[in-house]
């Protein structure tokens, strides 16, 4: 508060030595909301420049004239204002002291901040001096400011105006300060969310604050570190991921505060500021992008000559990162064919940091090499294609299965064939084993079937065989127990023989067995072992079981023997032709050849003229004639009596 005179009726000194003479009044220093507040201060040894009129209210108090509000301006434009009401001013800056940090402190700071570019049109600039007074002023007596303040009371406005501002600053005070931490894993960028909040929680605009990052990340500005002010609302800053680990935010924000200038009238001033830590925020972070392949053979088993496919699907799981937004990633597979048994046993996994080409040289070197080639693109996680294997790289001719066996699929994603936006994401190629139970199937090998019955015709009541060879089995067929983890079925150990009856005018012409009825019988059925080799059925020979098996033909007509395998994980089905002219034998009655009889002796008679005899019919040129059996039984009984008169004769001689 500046007096215009401290005497009556001395006459008006010019302004400037009025000014020198006056009571010092209070400045509020303030800063525009979108920047922070200057900690530059006067320094010591510099003069302030005087109060303009604009920015004070003039007043009497006990004869003198006084104005109250800002007492001077420093070089940078801040207010000053005064603090001891009895003591002159030279404005001369001797010394600086910041004041302590506490919430009225802060209040006051921030409503110098706020108006310190606000003239007193409104009596801002003389509220604010009001308020400086009552919290640092302590003189007293008649020209103390505890008078001054009574003078005053007489302009209601005033304190109607300190009142608003006194109202205002907790608004102003920053109370809390919290950073909040967002990632997005997809765009591998994120947000940090600093609320600066008074003490009813709404946002404190123009609070200067620090940011620093830690960790696998970096600010929109490439730095670790950015500074700004706080707006009206949340302040938001941008952050990008530059690889895995956890990511900290610390930082600190300036609250406002207070510096007491030391002259031969103390003032204060609007001061730096004082630090306040920002609440630190830990996140974990996944930059890298290390997918997973899953593939899915259907069915388990195909048959030689048959494609070889696969479903092929590519996925983000937890914890492998998030499928890049609008990234394409290319996968490329090799199939093995015609692999042993004991490949099943003999899982390969690559090595960890292992390129695609290394792993199919490490396979190479162990005796696998692949027949059937295979690409893929996936758009999205979770995506599943249906590929077909080629015979060559990038040609358009399928392969099909040539051998039988087990066949498996490796699948990878190469980094080096992706789009660099991919490929600063991967760390390295995305291989699978070889032998993946699920990549795995086996091929049906076919078999080849050849038979010859022993006989083809034979007569009612004879026995019947067959010879059969069998060609196209593993050679440990039967032995093999199959697969729970791979999903491939144990081997069948038997195959049948089945020996069917059909009536003569049945002849066989159809390559499907008959269903039983009057003129087709199905005599039996044995089994045998399903291996390679030669099979004996009929004729005694054992079955799979030791079994000897003997097979009559009882009635005439067609026998034909019937060989099936009903197929199993490994072989195909296959069965032998009803039809097939080797494997029927003929059964009919055949006729008896006639034999000529021979002569009869007769006794002796005396000799007479001889009838005539009629001759024996001549024999058929194709068989003998169907009478003989009973002349050889007359000659037989002829025969025998005629023994039995030459015993008799020669008994009668004897005596």
């Amino acid at each position: 508060m500046t007096a215009y005179g401290t005497q009556q009726p001395r006459p008006a000194e010019p302004l400037h030595r009025r000014f020198l003479a006056a009571l010092a009044a209070c400045v509020a220093v303030a800063l525009a909301l979108a920047a922070p507040w200057s900690a530059a201060v006067a320094a010591p040894g510099e003069t302030l420049a005087t109060a303009k009129s604009e920015d004070y209210f003039l007043y009497t108090h006990n004869g003198s004239t006084y104005w109250i509000g800002p007492i001077g301006y420093d070089s940078a434009g801040g207010r000053y204002y005064c603090i001891e009401q009895t003591r002159p001013t030279s404005l001369r800056v001797n010394a600086v002291s910041p004041l302590p940090d506490s919430p009225q402190n802060r209040r006051i700071a921030a409503l110098l901040r706020k108006y310190q570019h606000v003239h007193n049109s409104d009596y801002t600039q003389t509220a604010l001096a009001i308020i400086v007074h009552d919290a640092f002023d302590d003189t007293t007596g008649s020209a103390g400011w505890g008078a001054n303040r009574e003078t005053l009371r007489q302009y209601p406005r005033l304190f109607e105006r300190v009142d608003e501002l006194l109202a205002e600053a907790p608004q102003l005070v920053p109370e809390t300060m919290t950073a909040e931490l967002e990632y997005d894993p997809v765009t591998r960028t994120g947000n940090v969310r600093l609320h600066i909040r008074n003490g009813n929680g709404g946002t404190v605009a123009g609070v200067p604050f620090t940011l620093t990052i830690d960790g696998p990340a970096r600010f929109g500005n490439g730095s670790t570190t950015v500074t700004g002010t706080s707006g009206d609302y949340t302040t938001v800053i941008t952050w990008h991921a530059t690889g895995d680990g956890p990511v900290t935010v610390t930082g600190s924000a300036t609250v406002p505060s207070i510096d007491r200038i030391i002259s031969t009238q103390d003032m204060v001033t609007l001061g730096g500021g004082h630090m306040q830590a920002i609440d630190e925020v830990t996140i974990p972070v996944r930059y890298s992008f290390n997918p997973t392949i899953t593939t899915r053979t259907s069915p388990k088993s195909i048959d030689t000559g048959a494609p070889v496919t696969d479903d092929v699907q590519v996925s983000a799981l937890s914890g492998s990162g998030a499928w890049p937004r609008g990234a394409q990633i290319h996968a490329r597979g090799w199939y093995f064919g015609g692999l042993p048994i004991h490949a099943l046993g003999e899982r390969y996994v690559p090595n960890a940091h292992a390129a695609a080409p290394e792993f199919l040289e490490q396979l190479a070197r162990t005796g696998y090499e692949p027949c059937a080639f295979a690409e893929a693109t996936f758009d999205s996680s979770g995506q599943t294609v249906h590929v077909q294997g080629m015979r060559e790289p990038g040609s358009d001719e399928p392969y099909l299965a040539e051998h039988g066996g087990f066949g498996t699929w490796v699948w990878a994603i190469e980094r080096e064939r992706q789009s660099s936006d991919v490929r600063a994401l991967l760390t390295g190629d995305v291989i699978t084993p070889f032998m993946e139970p699920n990549e795995t199937h086996a091929v049906r090998a076919p078999l080849t079937v050849a038979s010859r019955v022993v006989e083809s015709t034979v007569q009612p009541g004879a026995q019947i065989a067959d010879v059969i060879h069998v060609s196209g089995f593993p050679d440990e067929h039967g032995d093999w127990a199959g697969s729970d983890e791979h999903g491939i079925d144990t081997d069948a150990p038997f195959a049948q023989v089945r020996v069917w009856w059909a009536d003569s005018a049945y002849e066989p012409a159809d390559a499907q067995e008959p269903e039983e009825d009057d003129h087709h019988t199905l005599i039996g059925t044995w089994e045998y072992e399903a291996v390679n080799g030669e099979i004996h059925v009929g004729a005694g020979a054992p079955d799979a079981y030791g079994e000897p098996v003997e097979i009559l033909a009882e009635r005439p007509g067609w026998y034909v023997f019937v060989w099936e395998f009903a197929g199993d994980g490994r072989v195909q089905d296959a069965t032998s032709s009803y039809a097939d002219p080797q494997e029927r034998v003929r059964v009919q009655m055949e006729p008896v050849p006639q034999s000529v009889p021979e002569a009869t002796p007769e006794p002796e008679r005396k000799p007479e003229a001889e009838a005539p005899r009629s001759q024996a019919p001549a024999l058929a040129a194709t068989g003998v004639s169907n009478a003989w059996p009973i002349t050889l039984g007359l000659l037989t009984l002829l025969a025998a009596v005629i023994l039995v008169i030459r015993h008799k004769r020669e008994l009668e001689d004897g005596d």
